[in-house]
């Protein structure tokens, strides 16, 4: 009879019931496939704080999941495994990008392209409007703009969740194609 109520209730609930009863244990390691799958946005900030407040009182958590925006806002290490082997490991800020990088909207990304290599950055275009400045702080970007008088829409640095998954994508060389 309770195990036909479990299967009435919902996905994020049975996760929910799942992570509970794995910690009845107290387990000095807990491992998590895809712990968020199912969860409303309540059940993720739970399942966060039950995983930092693990970690914090000195268990191992491992988390295996595609959500890397959900893994890189709680874990501390990474792995990345392609085709059985692991391709990198280390502390998440290790993964991608050591430098920081700016994404900036511009109706003037000549003019800001030349400011900032000028000030000795890389600058990447992504479109007409938009480029990807790499080893400038937001702060010095805005700067050099406003000295050049280049006119921004925006300016944004790049979260470790998309560095984690340009790493991801890098390392395991995932390439979308399209199917016929």
């Amino acid at each position: 009879d309770a195990a036909r109520r479990v299967g009435g209730y919902s996905m994020g609930m049975r996760q929910r019931l799942a992570l509970a009863t794995a910690l009845l244990g107290d387990p000095a390691v807990l491992i998590l496939d895809e712990p968020s799958n199912g969860l409303d946005p309540p059940g993720i900030t739970w399942l966060r704080d039950r995983m930092r407040q693990g970690a914090g009182e000195g268990r191992t958590v491992l988390v295996s999941s595609h959500v890397l925006a959900e893994v890189a806002q709680v874990v501390d290490r990474v792995v990345i495994i392609d085709r059985c082997k692991v391709v990198r490991e280390g502390p998440l800020e290790a993964i991608g990008p050591i430098t920081s990088t700016v994404r900036a909207r511009t109706p003037q990304t000549d003019e800001l392209d030349e400011a900032a290599r000028a000030a000795g950055w890389d600058v990447t275009p992504l479109d007409a409007d938009t480029v990807e400045i790499t080893g400038a702080s937001l702060a010095d970007v805005g700067r050099v703009a406003a000295a050049h008088g280049v006119e921004l829409h925006g300016l944004s640095t790049i979260t470790d969740s998309e560095r984690l998954e340009a790493a991801f994508l890098e390392l395991t060389e995932h390439r979308i194609e399209a199917t016929p």
